[in-house]
């Protein structure tokens, strides 16, 4: 801010109009819920950074569609395949943020906030379970050993 005021000025003048700051915190804050959540689980499973890099790998891989779906929707918000990525919880806090700017249609915005706040709430079930299972317990914690804890069973 202090670099470049007016371009600071601009940024966010930019966010005041018609409201897109609150779209960006609202879809901010369930986007880091959501990973925030995921990344817990997947420190639950690890017992060295070695088995943490492993899980990472398919994690990444969700996360580089956004970005490459992101200049779609920057250039054209209301392509059907950005409409649609956006409807994907794992993708909805990237893309509705940069749909926001173009009014997409109030309940889109309604129902993709609340499948995103609904996806982190399963999440963190799920992760409690999984860290309830693999991090405060002896027992090295597999696939199975999650799954009977998800269940209820082990």
């Amino acid at each position: 801010m202090s670099a470049s005021p007016e371009v600071a000025a601009s940024i966010g003048q930019a966010l005041m109009h018609d409201g897109l700051i609150f779209y960006f915190m609202a879809y901010m804050v369930g986007g880091y819920l959501m990973y925030a959540v995921l990344f817990a689980a997947i420190g639950a499973f690890c017992e060295t950074p070695r088995d943490a890099q492993t899980l990472m790998g398919p994690i990444m891989m969700i996360l580089v569609v956004p970005i490459l779906v992101m200049q779609m929707a920057l250039t054209s918000p209301d392509a059907p395949v950005v409409k649609v990525l956006s409807w994907i919880p794992f993708f909805t806090p990237f893309l509705m943020s940069a749909r926001a700017p173009s009014d997409p249609p109030l309940i889109e915005v309604v129902l993709t906030l609340i499948g995103m706040f609904a996806t982190a709430a399963f999440m963190v079930w799920i992760a409690g379970r999984a860290f309830r299972a693999g991090a405060l317990s002896d027992v090295k914690l597999s696939w199975k050993t999650f799954g009977r804890a998800v269940t209820g069973r082990g």
